[in-house]
């Protein structure tokens, strides 16, 4: 176990790059992947990042295999676990990362060594990434497993207040920050019909792709906010951003043309 730990705990292997220069063959070598991320371009070491995700997964199968047999590594697991939430090199880690959580909670609890420290941690890990989350594939996932988590904790009645309030002010700022996504994209939309330039296939089918995975994630934000109250106003608030959305618009414009 302590092997699988210290291969999780691997730090990305990176290479920075000055500028992205088709002429640099730096860029090709076998190995590396390039990624940008604000406006940097880096160079990363994928075998490396390769063994750290399989490290994650196999921490959640022996998790979720060993249930409370697995407590002598919870708290080393969670300390390795929380910060690589945000390990933005490989999307494999960070969802490995949001699914073990739920798992070690339930190990802590099966075992009765969970503390109140180890569930303020979580959820104020998980809360942290939901308000900041751009990308919506994992949004859903936080919102999917921030749920898992509190029912084993017990509902969203053994949630402290400071969590509730933190994450439903996390899910306001998300739902404005996908209303004001789709709102540029109609507006892209309708410039492209009223001046007959059209929108690109490819330029559709990036938008169709982004807004499908937007319904993922306002679908597990609505279920999430169920979870409190079957009637909360923030779910209308999802039924109507989930109405703002491209497909919906383009499926209006269809209904039209066939009237």
């Amino acid at each position: 176990m302590h092997s699988l730990l210290a291969s999780a705990r691997a730090k990305a292997d990176l290479s920075i790059y000055d500028s992205l220069d088709d002429d640099d063959d730096s860029l090709e070598c076998e190995g590396w992947e390039t990624i940008m991320m604000n406006g940097q371009t880096y160079g990363v070491w994928t075998s490396a990042m390769a063994e750290k995700c399989q490290a994650f997964e196999m921490l959640v199968i022996y998790c979720s295999t060993l249930g409370p047999r697995f407590a002598p590594f919870l708290a080393q697991t969670l300390e390795v676990t929380l910060p690589c939430l945000k390990f933005y090199f490989h999307e494999g880690v960070r969802e490995a990362c949001a699914m073990l959580l739920p798992i070690l909670l339930a190990c802590g609890k099966q075992s009765n060594t969970l503390t109140n420290a180890m569930v303020a941690a979580v959820f104020t890990h998980l809360i942290t990434c939901i308000n900041s989350e751009q990308d919506s594939t994992f949004l859903a996932s936080l919102y999917k497993y921030f749920s898992e988590s509190m029912r084993v904790i017990g509902g969203p009645p053994a949630l402290p207040q400071q969590f509730h309030d933190g994450v439903m002010e996390a899910t306001k700022r998300q739902l404005q920050s996908i209303a004001d996504r789709r709102k540029a994209r109609a507006v892209r939309v309708s410039s492209a019909a009223s001046s007959n330039a059209g929108v690109g296939d490819w330029d559709r089918d990036e938008m169709v792709l982004l807004e499908e995975m937007e319904d993922f994630a306002l679908e597990d934000m609505g279920k999430m906010v169920a979870e409190f109250d079957t009637n909360h106003p923030l779910l209308v608030a999802v039924s109507g951003v989930r109405d703002l959305g491209f497909n919906t618009y383009d499926s209006d414009e269809e209904g039209d043309e066939e009237g």
